[in-house]
């Protein structure tokens, strides 16, 4: 087939298409009662008609700035046709209010936009999907695939892995940003620094650290990566990565005073560093028995 400018958006139109909730359901019911396309298109009419489901309905509200999408499954293998994986329901960020505004003055737009990219890959994998640079250009930034590719090289020139549906294959739970943003801190940079060298606002950067900081104490205490995990309520990929993290650096003499500081100001009093983001009715925090800090 010979492509041109046409035949290059069908096949853009007909792969967004295999992504949306209508193609996933249609395909359930083919697949499931053995009918034809007709008949499970008429079946998806019939429902919407009986049970609408619009965007005023209480479960589909959003909180502000994020948007709901579907993408591949992060288990579905490379090269599987697009109508064929599994998809996943993703909730992302794609305006992070006033971490983004300080992200624009000091990095610009474009160093806004690959923050965004590193969040929403991130966001979307920790849910069980991995999305496309497709996904990334025309449905979420509005940019072209090109700026998408550039943008990636230059995170990746920073150390900076994009979890994306294609390079899936080498993503390891060491090589994301909240690791390498507390790594960084632990060799010495300051937490402004940090936020400009990898496309972060300030208080990203205290939180990241201050979650590490929660996870270096409870490994203290003996606690494995599961308990850690529903006390600080985060994955247990990324308590892992953080316990790593901080097993290899415990007895670094380069990092010892850093960590000792960190661990002896978590211990002692709240600080910016360990006490953000409490709200009133949130759970006592089992590290140091005040009130729980989300991060």
């Amino acid at each position: 087939m010979i492509r041109s400018t046409v035949t290059e958006q069908t096949m853009l139109e007909n792969r967004f298409e295999a992504k949306t909730v209508d193609a996933m359901f249609r395909r359930s019911i083919e697949h499931g009662a053995n009918v034809a396309p007709f008949v499970s298109d008429a079946i998806l009419k019939t429902v919407k008609e009986l049970y609408p489901l619009g965007h005023d309905d209480q479960g589909n509200q959003l909180q502000l700035g994020c948007i709901r999408l579907l993408v591949v499954a992060d288990h579905e293998p490379a090269g599987r046709k697009l109508e064929e994986c599994q998809k996943v329901a993703v909730t992302l960020t794609l305006d992070a209010g006033q971490d983004d505004f300080e992200v624009r003055c000091h990095q610009g737009v474009a160093g806004l936009r690959r923050a965004r990219i590193l969040r929403m890959a991130l966001e979307a994998r920790d849910q069980g999907g991995l999305l496309t640079y497709e996904d990334l250009a025309f449905r979420l930034l509005g940019c072209g695939t090109r700026t998408i590719v550039r943008d990636v090289e230059q995170l990746q020139q920073k150390g900076l892995t994009v979890t994306t549906r294609g390079q899936q294959q080498d993503i390891g739970p060491g090589q994301t940003h909240r690791v390498q943003a507390v790594r960084l801190f632990l060799e010495g940079l300051e937490a402004h620094q940090i936020a400009r060298q990898l496309y972060h606002s300030l208080s990203s950067i205290e939180n990241y650290v201050n979650t590490f900081t929660r996870v270096a104490i409870l490994t203290e205490r003996g606690h494995p990566d599961e308990e850690i995990g529903f006390i600080i309520r985060r994955s247990v990929s990324l308590v892992a990565a953080y316990r790593m993290l901080f097993e290899e650096h415990r007895e670094h003499p380069a990092v010892r005073n850093r960590m000792s500081e960190l661990l002896a100001r978590a211990a002692d009093s709240p600080s910016p560093l360990t006490a953000q983001n409490q709200g009133p009715n949130e759970p006592t925090d089992a590290v140091n028995g005040k009130k729980g800090v989300t991060t």
